[in-house]
């Protein structure tokens, strides 16, 4: 099991951070190799949710599920993959009063399938990038979306 983790400082509340991450269909917006989510489902028994999507990892694409095993409102939400990839995200919230501080754990498995094709380091090295891009990409989403609302 591989393992990254990230962090990064956003000039709004963690209400609105939480809020946009809480709804999977925001995915396709910051994660650039999320392709699509969809069949989005609110759990029984909590605030969470399941979804499928499809995901391009190192140019092979894959099909999955992921359902949201934590959910504590403004402070720490994780979604486990359960088909499709094997991989865990865990994102923790702490606020400032305007501003939210963003870390983001991954854990995942590389696939096999893709180990027969390229060297694990190029693999994770791309992940890496992906995680840093995402980050990014939330910042400047909810950044934009504070000055022009």
């Amino acid at each position: 099991m591989k393992m990254s983790m990230r962090d990064i400082r956003i000039d709004v509340p963690v209400d609105r951070v939480f809020d946009f991450l809480v709804d999977p269909h925001h995915l396709p917006e910051i994660w650039p190799n999320v392709i699509e989510v969809g069949k989005v489902k609110k759990s029984r028994n909590s605030d969470g949710f399941s979804f499928e999507w499809i995901y391009k990892m190192a140019g092979e694409q894959f099909e999955g599920k992921c359902e949201m095993i934590e959910h504590i409102p403004y402070q720490r939400l994780v979604v486990k993959t359960n088909k499709g990839l094997d991989s865990t995200l865990t994102w923790l919230f702490q606020p400032s009063s305007q501003q939210t501080h963003v870390t983001l754990k991954f854990e995942y498995q590389i696939p096999s399938s893709l180990l027969k094709k390229m060297k694990e380091e190029i693999i994770h090295q791309e992940n890496e990038h992906e995680l840093d891009a995402m980050l990014q990409n939330l910042k400047t989403r909810l950044e934009l979306e504070a000055v022009y609302v």
